[in-house]
């Protein structure tokens, strides 16, 4: 069965953590998508960043295993909140 999230219905938030002198890592809602990143504090300020769907995110779980248990929490609760129930009734 396939997830249908309505992309526009995830807030877009971002998150931050291992905040630090070299820099830290986090996560972003923005683009309909999630944007896993870290970014270092150096002479050119690099940042990485990683590009997954809301589907793998549910499908697959997080893409950073430094992720704070209340940040994967949150993050699964914006998307299950956005997914399309097909405006079916029980009744």
């Amino acid at each position: 069965m396939d997830i249908n999230i309505d992309h526009s219905r995830v807030p877009q938030r971002e998150w931050k953590w291992n905040e630090n002198e070299i820099g830290f890592e986090g996560v972003h809602t923005y683009d309909g998508s999630l944007k896993w990143f870290t970014f270092r504090h150096a002479h050119s300020g690099n940042t990485l960043t990683i590009e997954q769907t809301f589907e793998d995110y549910l499908k697959d779980g997080p893409l950073r295993e430094s992720i704070p248990p209340d940040v994967m929490i949150e993050l699964y609760d914006d998307i299950m909140n956005a997914i399309n129930s097909g405006g079916g009734s029980l009744y």
